[in-house]
């Protein structure tokens, strides 16, 4: 004969200490809707989960034909009838599928009803697991979400656990022994419960773990941590192996003392990656307030608040106090408006982004946050209000995460763009003026001939004039000429050449004869490093030719020019011609400035301000550098470095 699992048969059995330890583990499960039906489907128990996921409280539904829960179509169909004629004729039913809950919103349900007996083999009702795949809640909403404790027997607990078949879920004492057995143990693991309680857990481990200590690691970790999580190879009675996600979860009583630890295993060998999945993305039990508490304090890269309804905070973790610099005596009791700036606070922004969470069931933002020592950080808050079971407003979640870096990041590649862009507006401004002022400088020339040609006797009276006229024309062509070299560069693409050195150098002194011979300058060659050089031989000659007649042009005029050019070997193996003079030097602020167009360091010296910025232009577009050391009165010393992989290759 069947008897039916009513709340009034349940609540006559008498309790036990290992339904103790099943109250305990359901009383932290939130993420699950698990509750037992009787033999024609009527709710006899009801979780927090159950609550949380449908809506129903205890009282609204204990009694009630569980195909509340389904579409008008489904219940047509009788699809609920059908579930339970399936979980009676083979044990179990699983299916996913559209769910009602009490407001009329529907989501999508994993559900697992599993038919229960009683040791006469008499049906005597249904357990059903259900979980809500439709989405995810934020973590940091999850970490305030008080648990609802059970209001149930203890027999239905028992009846409960007993009833899960795709679980082992069970007990271990803080030894490790083995105090409680489910349905879902005895059908994963093989063993009977006479067989395995008491027996320590490491029965189900390989023997090289066993020999590893991991059973042992697994307790002293979770003891540690709260709990520990692992996915591996775990044994069956009959020695057949599976692939196993197990969570072990230190258990503690009123007085923080350790009264043993909660041990969920789940056969992943079918369905790895399914479930994988579903593991990964939520934890499947919930802590005690006190282990949440630990958890969240020891969070570091967020700040996590707790707000009353008024604003004031609450409670303050690690993270909080290495963002923001409070210490939680320092910040416990104060209004959370002290981390905004004069403007927000005036505005009324920190009472806005709680009315939007209200409303809209959470607040997202990003904007300046201010510290203890005054300086602003760039801040992502997220805040989430946090209802008790009454739906009465507790207080606030507030999570913060400093986003300074990431913004500083952002602002580097815009200035990045902008640099870009002016330097292309620059080469665009360059390449227009060598080529659309060549045509005026002919006709200058010309009109200057034309006027002298002209002025017949009276030239001789403006020739001084004329003179600095002519010199200006030849100074300007000059400047083209270079930017004309600029625009070419840009396009060359002469393959590099094994360059002697010391050829070169004589090379760039016969093409300086004039000016060497004017200044007295001396030019001295020593290779000591290397007497050859891989590269493209006119931009080199380019290179030594600007760096030569620098050196000899800003002289300075109280002794004769002396330039010294040397080869070494870097440490870093780089290969590095030197240019060291005798000149004027440059001073400390222009040092910057001389590789810039047009830049030049001393303005009584003629020149373009085009050569040191040719020079750093073939040097950067063949990736190598050049640097300056110099000392005002002493001289300067040009260091260019070429890369040993373009030497060596």
């Amino acid at each position: 004969m069947e008897s039916n699992l009513t709340p009034e048969v349940l609540a006559s059995q008498p309790a036990t200490s290992t339904e103790d330890y099943y109250r305990l583990l359901v009383n932290q499960i939130t993420d699950y809707a698990i509750f037992l039906l009787d033999v024609t489907g009527c709710v006899a128990t009801w979780n927090a989960g159950a609550k949380e996921i449908k809506q129903y409280s205890e009282e609204e539904i204990i009694g009630k034909h569980f195909s509340v829960f389904y579409t008008s179509e489904a219940k047509a169909e009788d699809y609920p009838g059908m579930e339970l004629r399936e979980a009676r004729a083979n044990g179990r039913f699983e299916d996913e599928g559209w769910r009602v809950c009490k407001d009329g919103t529907v989501f999508w349900a994993n559900v697992i009803i599993t038919a229960i007996y009683n040791s006469h083999n008499d049906l005597i009702g249904f357990s059903k697991v259900t979980r809500d795949l439709s989405a995810r809640k934020k973590a940091e909403d999850e970490l305030y979400l008080a648990l609802e404790e059970l209001k149930v027997s203890e027999q239905r607990f028992r009846l409960l656990i007993e009833g899960v078949t795709d679980y082992a879920i069970f007990m271990l004492d803080p030894a490790g022994n083995i105090a409680t057995w489910n349905e879902g143990a005895r059908r994963m693991k093989g063993y009977e419960s006479y067989e395995i309680l008491g027996k320590y857990f490491s029965k189900f481990y390989s023997p090289e773990a066993i020999e590893e200590g991991f059973p042992e690691y697994e307790l002293k970790e979770a003891k540690r941590k709260g709990r520990f999580e692992d996915e591996g190879w775990r044994y069956r009675k009959d020695g057949s192996v599976f692939w196993a996600n197990t969570i072990l979860t230190a258990m503690y009583n009123a007085k923080n003392e350790l009264i043993g630890f909660s041990k969920i295993t789940r056969d992943l060998t079918e369905k790895r990656k399914l479930e994988q999945q579903l593991f990964s993305t939520n934890e499947d039990l919930k802590e005690s307030e006190e282990k949440t508490k630990l958890l969240i304090n020891s969070v570091q890269d967020y700040a996590i608040i707790m707000l009353n309804p008024d604003g004031v905070i609450l409670s303050w973790n690690t993270g909080a106090e290495r963002i923001k610099g409070y210490t939680a005596s320092e910040i416990i009791g104060r209004h959370f408006s002290i981390f905004y700036g004069q403007d927000a606070i005036q505005s009324g922004f920190p009472q806005f982004e709680l009315n939007k969470a209200i409303e809209n069931g959470h607040f997202e933002d990003e904007g300046w946050r201010k510290r203890k020592d005054g300086t602003a950080f760039w801040a992502n808050v997220v805040i989430s209000p946090i209802y008790n079971s009454h739906n009465r407003l507790l207080g606030y979640a507030k999570v913060t995460r400093d986003l300074t870096e990431r913004r500083r990041n952002e602002e580097l590649t815009q200035k990045n763009k902008e640099l870009i862009r002016i330097n292309n507006e620059l080469d665009n401004f360059v390449y227009a003026a060598s080529h659309d002022l060549k045509s005026p400088i002919v006709n200058l020339e010309g009109l200057l001939t034309a006027l002298q040609e002209d002025m017949g006797p009276q030239k001789e009276a403006h020739e001084e004039v004329l003179t600095m006229m002519s010199d200006s024309i030849v100074t300007l062509k000059k400047v083209i000429a270079d930017l004309a070299d600029i625009i070419k560069l840009q396009q060359d693409k002469e393959r590099p050449v094994c360059v002697d050195l010391a050829e070169l150098v004589v090379e760039v002194k016969a093409n300086m004869r004039e000016l060497i011979s004017s200044s007295k300058a001396e030019i001295t060659l020593q290779l000591q490093g290397f007497d050859s050089l891989k590269y493209s031989r006119k931009n080199l000659r380019s290179i030594l030719f600007n760096l030569l007649s620098n050196a000899i042009k800003y002289a300075d005029p109280k002794r004769a020019p002396k330039v010294s050019v040397s080869t070494s070997i870097a440490a870093t193996g780089d290969y590095v011609i030197s240019v060291a003079d005798n000149g004027l030097g440059i001073a400390n602020h222009q040092v910057d400035k001389i590789f810039s167009m047009f830049k030049r360091a001393h303005d009584h010296v003629e020149g373009s301000g085009i050569g040191l910025y040719l020079v750093k232009k073939i040097l950067s577009n063949s990736g190598d550098k050049i640097n300056v050391t110099s000392e005002e009165g002493r001289g300067s010393v040009f260091t260019v470095t070429f890369r040993k992989e373009d030497q060596q290759s």
